[in-house]
């Protein structure tokens, strides 16, 4: 077999994913927008209109459309596609061309040897070059993996561009000098490191695996063994910001979560501030089980995970049944001081004490304590503040008003054409005042 055909199977690796990621993408936003225009004549013919909607049209309109001006043109896309597909048939060759012919030149070119690979000793050069393009190959696998995937995103984001092309080039070039450049380097440090046991050399593989799936750690590795300053990062904060996991919302498992990952929504705050209408087209799920969730999530996000729990537990499960129970018009004042004294929970005890709560019972065996037998003293009123301050929010009116257009066009109405609820809600935040 000649090298044409060694050559042939690294430009179709090379070329295949480029292309693929690149027809998926228009064929996504094609699909995507039509789910969308389905919504605006179906379930939202009366409020076509509205800004959530027309956003979401907007992402998916093609480059050909007049509302897609500033759409990127695919020959732009192309072009940075053209970069990650020479950096990747560089990285195939290396993987997959025997590596018998890519040395078999290499004495006859010493300079190019030296220079681009670093040979140390003249005497070993082509066995060292051997060794060097295989590190390379395995830091490029370990990139590409990583990259792959990153793509892969960014397509279901609708985010490929020349931009993301040209930022998974460089970090596949960037993690094959760095492996590359720690590879030398800890030859030079530490002859043994480059020693000829097999075993010895399949460690340096796996860690030019590693560096090339992550180059910025092994610069950090690097920058920390030469005493770079590199700025702290503060550990007390980090441990005040805890991510919450997607699964603490009712019907997300794991496999769920995953799926959700890739929509860029990993914890439930992302969650929360996402637009229903755009989670729905861009994933499997239905428009009211997206809904429900994105609702769950404005109400772990706004009063925290354990007043999250202990809610459920009172069968108040979204941020509208918060709303509704506080706020509606009848609402039992010992229904709404019982809802505050779940609502802070958490809350300093100086705090409590000048709201008319006792002390909290300290909690045992790590749980969130429980809440304090006895007369809650808190007044409605204040509790009722706090829930307006928490639904008078941007995302949660967007919400407000997607869920009166459906319940107008799925379910009852009243006669001013407002959704029946058991309590009369009165003004709701947002809302005009009455006449």
């Amino acid at each position: 077999m000649s090298i044409d055909w060694y050559l042939l199977w690294p430009f179709l690796a090379a070329l295949l994913v480029p292309l693929a990621l690149i027809a998926t993408r228009h064929e996504l936003r094609r699909v995507r927008l039509r789910l969308v225009e389905e919504l605006r004549e179906n379930l939202f013919k009366d409020e076509a209109e509205l800004p959530q909607l027309k956003l979401v049209a907007a992402r998916y309109s093609a480059s050909e459309d007049s509302s897609g001006d500033t759409r990127q043109s695919l020959v732009l896309v192309w072009t940075g596609a053209i970069f990650y597909f020479a950096a990747s048939f560089v990285g195939f060759t290396l993987l997959l061309v025997p590596a018998a012919w890519l040395i078999s030149q290499a004495p006859q070119f010493p300079r190019i040897t030296f220079a681009l690979l670093w040979a140390p000793v003249a005497s070993t050069e082509v066995h060292d070059l051997q060794r060097t393009a295989a590190l390379l190959g395995v830091a490029f696998l370990g990139g590409y993996v990583f990259q792959l995937r990153y793509l892969v995103r960014a397509t279901l984001n609708q985010e490929l561009g020349a931009l993301a092309f040209a930022r998974a080039t460089l970090q596949l070039v960037q993690g094959m000098i760095v492996a590359v450049v720690a590879y030398r380097v800890g030859v030079a440090v530490k002859p043994s490191f480059g020693g000829s046991s097999d075993i010895g050399f399949a460690a340096e593989l796996g860690l030019g695996f590693i560096i090339g799936m992550y180059p910025d750690v092994g610069l950090a590795r690097i920058a920390k063994a030469v005493r770079v300053r590199i700025k702290a990062v503060d550990e007390e904060a980090l441990k005040a910001s805890k991510l919450v996991p997607l699964e603490i919302i009712e019907g997300i498992d794991s496999e769920t979560a995953f799926r959700l990952q890739e929509s860029n929504l990993f914890d439930v705050q992302n969650l929360a501030a996402i637009n229903p209408i755009e989670l729905y087209a861009e994933t499997p799920f239905t428009l009211f089980e997206v809904f429900d969730w994105v609702l769950q999530a404005q109400l772990c996000t706004n009063v925290g995970t354990s007043a999250f729990a202990a809610l459920n537990r009172h069968r108040i499960r979204t941020i509208f049944d918060l709303e509704r129970a506080v706020l509606a018009r009848g609402a039992p004042d010992s229904y709404v001081a019982a809802i505050g004294n779940v609502l802070f929970v958490n809350a300093d005890g100086p705090f409590r004490a000048s709201l008319g709560l006792p002390p909290m019972a300290p909690a045992s065996d790590g749980a969130a304590p429980p809440p304090p037998e006895g007369a809650i003293g808190i007044s409605p009123d204040i509790v009722r503040h706090a829930v307006a301050v928490i639904t008078d929010d941007l995302h949660v009116h967007r919400l407000r008003a997607l869920w009166r257009t459906m319940i107008r066009t799925t379910g009852s109405a009243s006669a001013d054409g407002g959704p029946i609820w058991l309590f009369d809600t009165g003004p709701l935040p947002g809302d005009p005042p009455e006449t």
